[in-house]
């Protein structure tokens, strides 16, 4: 992708996507132990969104009901503090998880993120991974650790 979105892709005509494949979600090392079932299911409430280089996803202290999964592109993830600046890495892995604080009880977002370059996320709201993940407890400790 990363020379392939100079031009935004015709196949994504608007910034959200509805139909995710769930074989999709079955990639990120997060959900791949999960049943057909349950996949299916998160794939009916996923959002497969288009970010365009240097939009925000979200900003830092905006409301966190959802995680996301970078399936193409690059972001980058920024903190302001008072105290001792700017905080920022990037996150370009496919399949990378990212606004997982979220699965902690963090009502808010603690980072912004931008798209550094066109990129893929799939957006997947709170409620419904939680569910998955209380009836999967091994998948939910793959989540980095995080038992809801």
């Amino acid at each position: 992708m990363r020379n392939s979105m100079k031009q935004p892709r015709t196949e994504f005509p608007s910034p959200a996507v509805t139909g995710v494949n769930p074989l999709l979600l079955g990639n990120c090392s997060h959900l791949n132990d999960l049943g057909t079932k349950a996949l299916v299911g998160l794939s009916k409430v996923a959002e497969c969104r288009l970010v365009h280089a240097e939009e925000h996803l979200f900003a830092q202290g905006e409301g966190a009901d959802s995680v996301y999964l970078l399936l193409d592109g690059a972001l980058q993830l920024e903190r302001f503090e008072t105290v001792g600046g700017q905080i920022s890495y990037d996150v370009f892995a496919p399949y990378a998880s990212f606004g997982d604080v979220v699965l902690l009880g963090e009502e808010e977002r603690r980072y912004a993120a931008t798209a550094k370059e066109d990129s893929i996320v799939l957006e997947i709201p709170l409620r419904p991974l939680v569910r998955v993940l209380s009836a999967n407890p091994a998948q939910a400790l793959a989540w980095r650790g995080v038992v809801p």
